[in-house]
């Protein structure tokens, strides 16, 4: 059951079950807060995508796919492209999960901070989607 604290029908229904359940004698689990990311956070999250692809595209530079079984296929960055091979991999590696939707804000700013390191480390300067780089993008 997920309960919004600032519902107060929502919270007392939550009490109200929660004191059902203590009167019980079912065993129960009370999970902690999510960490989870929200809509609002996805949406940057896949726009930091975009980000990074228009950046390596106005480089002039190419992603090259080598899983055909001619030679390899180079195409410009997309967004889905940079979330599974660039993000994905990333995250499978420092935290053994696969799907982007598991992971949790600390997360997200871990891989964060390994992107920007790569790319800064080679001259691409990426940040991530705030208001600041917003305007900024708009006034290019």
């Amino acid at each position: 059951m997920q309960i919004n604290p600032n519902n107060k029908q929502e919270l007392k229904k939550g009490v109200d079950y929660f004191n059902k359940l203590c009167e019980g004698k079912t065993p129960f689990e009370l999970k902690g807060i999510s960490q989870s990311r929200n809509a609002k956070q996805n949406r940057a999250l896949h726009l930091y995508f975009r980000f990074i692809s228009n950046s390596l595209n106005e480089l002039g530079m190419e992603f090259k796919y080598h899983g055909l079984k001619i030679n390899h296929v180079t195409t410009r960055y997309t967004e889905n492209i940079v979330k599974e091979f660039i993000w994905r991999p990333i995250q499978i590696a420092l935290f053994d999960i696969e799907s982007t939707t598991k992971i949790n804000t600390k997360q997200i700013n871990q891989i964060i901070d390994v992107i920007t390191k790569y790319f800064g480390e080679r001259g691409i300067n990426i940040q991530f989607p705030s208001i600041e780089t917003l305007i900024d993008n708009d006034n290019r």
